[in-house]
């Protein structure tokens, strides 16, 4: 990831933006998701509203914090700071919901940094429409995606100068805007998502119906990346978390046989562009997503990390709607 640091660790999760696409053809040895049975008969919505995940070490420890709303509040101070530059999104619809997602890092082995995303995105296909990302220690910035026809538009706002710095980010004044064009040549939907709905987007499947493997197109910092998503067989394993719905709280401490997605990836580097390094949740290589069957809840992500070796997130709390 380049320099040994939390934030080479964080900036490979922060620039990613997972797009839903699916080849479609007799013969390839991938199946569309868009149009696969499992997808099709997938219940309309996750039963989950939050998530947390956690993964800690001696020297180590990271949370991560997912939330889903709906419908999706506009209202957002950010949003309104990028003004009109961020006109020409991709229409939204009565089915968009928004993700936030909080991730911390503490510990020896990092430095302590916070990061917040917000995702607005249609339910009905996984497709992102605005995302927003704020680090908000070190050298802070915010950096607002908006998802159009002919690719991604990104805003860069930072502060000018150090007292600018101690404002609200929507008072910072430097700004850089970037666009990323949808690589030629290339089969791929409209369905472009962020690499954190693929939790809300397995969580709908219905397993016994899909067809595996499947490919799934990612936008990340500068380019976009083919996924290929494999359905695996799984060995028991124990669990222990908390759901949280209207009637109380239960704590779950079993064993189960969970559903499990490994993810294979490959960068499209736009032109001639060194190809980047596809990175979910931090997670770069041998990355894998584990499921409850029974209450479709994401129960750990798995993966491995450049600098950081193998990383594990374990479901700790989970909110039911």
């Amino acid at each position: 990831m380049g320099e040994k640091s939390i934030m080479a660790f964080f900036n490979k999760y922060t620039m990613i933006s997972l797009a839903l696409s699916f080849l479609v053809g007799v013969g390839q040895t991938a199946t569309a998701l868009a149009v696969n049975p499992g997808w099709a008969s997938s219940q309309k919505d996750a039963r989950w509203t939050g998530l947390t995940f956690n993964h800690s070490r001696m020297l180590q420890k990271l949370t991560v914090q997912v939330q889903i709303q709906s419908p999706a509040p506009m209202a957002d101070g950010f949003l309104t700071r990028m003004g009109a530059g961020f006109t020409g999104c991709s229409e939204t619809v009565k089915e968009m919901k928004l993700m936030a997602v909080d991730m911390r890092a503490e510990g020896l082995s990092f430095f302590d940094e916070q990061y917040t995303e917000k995702i607005w995105f249609n339910a009905g296909d996984g497709r992102a429409y605005r995302r927003i990302r704020w680090r908000k220690e070190g050298d802070p910035w915010v950096k607002s995606y908006c998802w159009t026809d002919d690719g991604v538009r990104r805003q860069k706002i930072q502060p000018a100068s150090h007292d600018e710095s101690k404002q609200a980010p929507i008072k910072w004044t430097q700004t850089t805007e970037s666009f990323y064009p949808h690589p030629k040549n290339t089969v791929y939907s409209e369905a472009i998502s962020d690499p954190t709905l693929l939790l809300y987007l397995l969580s709908v499947l219905e397993p016994q119906n899909l067809k595996s493997p499947f490919e799934i197109y990612v936008f990340g910092k500068e380019q976009m990346h083919r996924l290929t998503c494999r359905h695996e067989e799984s060995l028991p394993m124990a669990v222990s978390f908390k759901i949280h719905s209207s009637s109380g709280v239960v704590g779950i401490n079993s064993t189960i046989k969970p559903l499990v997605f490994s993810i294979e990836t490959e960068s499209l580097a736009y032109k001639n562009r060194k190809p980047e390094i596809f990175s979910l949740l931090g997670l770069q290589k041998e990355i894998r997503i584990y499921l409850d069957p029974s209450r479709r809840l994401p129960i750990r992500v798995s993966g491995k990390n450049s600098i950081y070796g193998e990383l594990i997130l374990d479901l700790s709390d989970a909110r039911l709607d």
